[in-house]
């Protein structure tokens, strides 16, 4: 089946969870999915750039239900609750301190998720990014097997999108998987294989994305090829931009995992730069799961496609990280997290099954810093 064509980054993305700066030169693969986890009631203590501690407690209910899954499905089509300050400017509400609760599972986690991607759009954000653990919320990215990662993923995406049915414009809103492959995937789900054996079941996915699912049009970034993968179109002169497939029409673009390779992440910033020569008429970009930290953090030598790395740096500083969730394991566990526009938050995993606020701050402080700066000072 088309499944089974995925490849497996899992051990690779195990870098970033570590906070490592160890270069690393290999190309991660695609990843998948399953569900649920912990939350606890928002503290009181404003934000800051200074310490602050408060404890939310947390359910240790079963971290991957499908029950709670199935439930949160079958309520996605009803329209969101509105609050009585809805109309209030997310920047504004951002200065008012509150802090966002982490999610207590994924039903959760893809709400909040979309309440972040509102707040964006309103606020005219360009680049955007969203990152989560899809295989379980206190997991990092490798956990998972490959394909599961990549299932799990499409299929909370595609709750977060229903944002955009909800502001109307989920019809040109274009949706951009890595590759052929993938995005048949999303259409379509997995299909028997031309002698009828179907793909292992921890492998199948779902048309998330199907034409009477997703009233949007579903692309793809490129069609690896070896010219493509090794940088040779551009030499030849032969590469065709990204931002070509983009229609006059289309409202906003979300793009999905592009992690297989350096080229995937290419293409994304291609897109942003055929917008940028927009002007004020520039639309949104959404980054899924693009384990951006990667490129941040120098997960790839400067050695390695050293003319394509540097302009893809620099770019993925661009970015507002809209919705986060990094973990960090080990035995004392913690976990940095943002749902915009809060402000960011360092929480200690405590042995209660309670999570403790320890730091708070604006400014994204980076996954290294937090594992050598922030958390040392707050064991």
């Amino acid at each position: 089946s088309g499944a089974t064509s995925r490849t497996n980054h899992g051990a690779m993305s195990a870098l970033v969870a570590s906070a490592s700066s160890v270069a690393r030169p290999v190309a991660p693969a695609r990843r998948g999915p399953d569900p649920s986890r912990a939350r606890g009631s928002p503290s009181s203590t404003p934000p800051g750039d200074t310490a602050s501690r408060c404890v939310v407690a947390r359910p240790s209910a079963s971290r991957r239900g499908d029950a709670q899954v199935a439930r949160f499905w079958k309520g996605l089509g009803q329209p969101a609750k509105r609050g009585a300050d809805e109309g209030a400017s997310s920047k504004s509400s951002s200065k008012a301190g509150a802090l966002t609760p982490f999610p207590k599972d994924y039903a959760q986690m893809v709400s909040q998720c979309q309440k972040a991607l509102q707040a964006g759009l309103d606020d005219g954000l360009g680049l955007m990014e969203i990152q989560f653990p899809p295989g379980g919320l206190e997991t990092a990215p490798g956990d998972v097997e490959g394909n599961m990662e990549s299932n799990l993923t499409v299929q909370h995406l595609r709750g977060i999108c229903a944002q955009f049915e909800r502001n109307k414009t989920a019809k040109t809103t274009r949706v951009f998987f890595p590759d052929p492959i993938e995005a048949k995937l999303a259409r379509t789900g997995t299909n028997s294989s031309p002698d009828g054996v179907r793909a292992p079941s921890n492998s199948e996915t779902r048309a998330w994305f199907a034409p009477n699912n997703w009233p949007g049009p579903v692309d793809f970034l490129e069609s690896p090829s070896f010219l493509s993968v090794s940088g040779l179109d551009k030499v030849l002169n032969k590469r065709v931009s990204t931002w070509n497939k983009a229609k006059d029409d289309d409202s906003a673009f979300v793009v999905a995992y592009p992690v297989s390779n350096v080229s995937e992440l290419t293409c994304t910033r291609e897109l942003y730069e055929g917008e940028s020569g927009r002007g004020a008429g520039a639309r949104p970009i959404v980054v899924c799961n693009g384990e951006l930290e990667r490129t941040r953090t120098n997960y790839y030598p400067p050695f390695w496609n050293a003319g394509e790395m540097a302009p893809l740096r620099e770019f993925v500083k661009v970015f507002e990280q809209i919705y986060f969730i990094h973990n960090f394991k080990g035995s004392n566990p913690a976990v940095l997290f943002r749902c915009y526009p809060g402000p960011w938050q360092v929480m200690r995993r405590r042995r209660d099954d309670s999570l403790e606020v320890v730091w708070t701050g604006e400014e994204y402080p980076g996954v290294q810093k937090v594992a050598l700066e922030i958390l040392p000072k707050h064991p």
